[in-house]
C-alpha cells in the first residue's frame, strides 16, 4: 500500500475521531461515563468480529501474539479509558485537550526508545508544530498551563499508557492481521471495563433504559464508525508506515474537533483557532514530508552533475593537449 493511501486513510480516520470528540460530549453527559464508555467499546469490538465474520476472514489462528495482544488491550483500553473516564469528570475540557495534543510527540519519543522508529529533524519538527499549533487552538488562559490537579495526572496517564499500546500493536501485526488484533483487543479490554463498572456503580447500565432515539443514533455512530472501524484503520497504517509516523496525524484530531463543534454544535471558531489549526496542518504536512530525504537527494543529483561537468571538463582538456 502506498504512502498516499495511508496518509489518505489516517485523515478519515482522525475526521472520524474528531467529529467523535463532539459524539462523546452528547454520550458522557447522558449516564455515567464509565459506564457508557466500556459498553460503547465492547460494541466497537463485536462490530469488528462482524466485519471479519463477513470478510471470511479466520476469527483464530495458530500462534496467537496472546502477550501483544493483553498487552494492547491492558495499555490502549482498560488503562487509556479508565484514567481517561475518572480524569475528564475532574479537569476542563481545554486540559484534555492541551494533554492529548502532546500525546503524538509522547508516542514518537516512546517509539525511539523501543527503537520502533528513527526520529528525524523533520518529524520532530512536524511534532513541536503540532503541539504548538493546539496550545495555539484551545488555551485562551496560558496561565491554566501550571495549574495541575489529580484531574490533569489521571488525563496525562491515560495518553501516557496507550502509546504502550501502539508498540504492542506494531509487534502484534507482524503476526496477524490489524483488524483481528483490534477485534480481541477491545472485546477483551471493554469487557474488563463493564466488569468493573458494575461493580464500581452498579446502576449504571441504567442510563441505557432512560435515553432516546437521538442517544443510540449517537452512541451506535461512536461505537461502530469512530471506535471500531477507526482503530482497526488506524492500527493498519500504524503496521505499514510505524508507531510515531501515524502519531503525526493524531493531533488533526484537534482540527477536525473544532470543525465538528462548529457545524453540529453551531459554536463560532475564533481567529487564534483558526491560527492553531493552519499551524497543526502545517505540522503535519512537515512531518509527514522526510525533507531529510529530499535534501539527501537533492545533493546527490548536484554532486552527479559536478562529477559530471568535471569529467566533461577533463575529457575536453586532455583532448587539447592531444591537438
Amino acid at each position: 500500500m502506498s504512502n498516499a493511501k495511508i496518509y489518505t486513510i489516517l485523515v478519515l480516520v482522525m475526521l472520524a475521531w474528531g467529529l467523535n470528540v463532539t459524539l462523546l460530549k452528547i454520550i458522557v453527559s447522558n449516564g455515567d461515563p464509565l459506564t457508557l464508555q466500556s459498553v460503547r467499546i465492547l460494541l466497537a469490538g463485536i462490530t469488528v468480529f462482524i466485519i471479519l465474520f463477513f470478510m471470511k476472514q479466520k476469527l483464530y489462528v495458530e500462534k496467537m501474539p496472546w502477550k501483544y495482544i493483553l498487552l494492547g488491550s491492558f495499555f490502549g483500553v482498560i488503562c487509556h479509558h479508565a484514567f481517561l473516564a475518572f480524569g475528564i469528570q475532574q479537569t476542563t475540557a481545554t486540559k484534555t485537550a492541551i494533554i492529548s495534543g502532546l500525546s503524538p510527540l509522547i508516542v514518537a519519543l516512546i517509539a525511539v526508545i523501543f527503537k520502533d522508529t528513527i526520529m528525524t529533524k523533520s518529524k520532530l519538527i512536524g511534532f513541536i508544530l503540532g503541539g504548538i499549533g493546539v496550545l495555539i487552538a484551545v488555551v485562551r488562559d496560558f496561565r491554566e498551563l501550571f495549574q495541575w490537579e489529580i484531574g490533569d495526572i489521571l488525563v496525562f496517564l491515560s495518553f501516557f499508557l496507550q502509546a504502550f499500546s501502539f508498540i504492542a500493536i506494531r509487534r502484534g501485526t507482524k503476526t496477524i492481521s490489524p483488524l483481528l488484533m483490534t477485534a480481541y483487543m477491545l472485546t477483551i479490554g471493554s469487557l474488563i471495563l463493564v466488569i468493573s463498572s458494575i461493580l464500581i456503580n452498579p446502576v449504571g447500565l441504567n442510563s441505557f433504559a432512560t435515553n432516546d432515539f437521538t442517544f443510540w443514533s449517537v452512541f451506535l455512530m461512536s461505537a461502530i464508525l469512530a471506535t471500531g472501524i477507526g482503530h482497526s484503520l488506524y492500527n493498519l497504517c500504524i503496521k505499514h508506515i510505524g508507531t510515531a509516523e501515524s502519531a503525526i496525524f493524531v493531533n488533526l484530531n484537534t482540527v477536525f474537533a473544532l470543525v465538528g463543534a462548529t457545524i453540529l454544535l453551531t459554536e463560532s471558531m475564533s481567529v487564534q483557532q483558526i491560527t492553531g489549526t493552519t499551524i497543526i496542518i502545517i505540522g503535519v504536512l512537515v512531518g509527514t514530508s522526510n525533507i531529510e530525504s529530499i535534501i539527501l537527494k537533492y545533493r546527490t543529483q548536484k554532486l552527479n552533475m559536478n562529477v559530471e561537468g568535471n569529467v566533461v571538463i577533463g575529457e575536453r582538456e586532455e583532448h587539447e593537449q592531444k591537438i
